[in-house]
């Protein structure tokens, strides 16, 4: 199961790299108002990771982050390895909380990303409300190519 983990990490970083060198002419962090650039920037973008997990190997993520008739939007897969019917499926709002950050309204609360170069950086709920807001490499998404549809 590792092997097939980290063969799927790998592809994955080699995909995200490829695209890194594409034009991308409209980066996460572009836009003076509130969703404006945010709305042009990600319409359709999906991210992937595999996190760390205190009941399993760890979770599979997905999110894309499209654009709406109601503004922008979001749809999250979690699939927890190794856990019999473990997939969890969520969509909602997106909202820009600052500059660098933004805030998936899921059923069950918020949930805040810092914006990166290519990636998303899940954030704790203490990182947000206390405003120390740091990136940990382990809770990355990487951005697909463009075009790649979610699960």
């Amino acid at each position: 199961m590792k092997k097939y983990v980290f063969s799927f990490v790998l592809l994955a970083l080699s995909l995200v790299t490829i695209t890194a060198c594409s034009d991308n002419s409209q980066g996460l962090r572009q836009g003076d108002e509130q969703n404006a650039g945010l709305r042009a920037s990600v319409k359709g973008d999906v991210y992937h990771a595999v996190v760390p997990c205190a009941s399993c190997p760890g979770i599979d993520i997905w999110v894309q982050l499209y654009t709406a008739a109601d503004g922008m939007r979001f749809r999250i897969v979690e699939r927890y390895l190794e856990e019999d019917n473990a997939v969890f499926i969520d969509e909602g709002a997106v909202t820009r909380k600052n500059e660098t950050v933004i805030e998936l309204q899921r059923k069950d609360g918020a949930q805040s990303y810092l914006l990166g170069d290519g990636y998303i950086s899940l954030l704790g709920t203490m990182d947000v409300e206390e405003g120390s807001i740091t990136d940990n490499a382990d809770y990355r998404l990487y951005k697909m190519p463009a075009g790649f549809k979610m699960p």
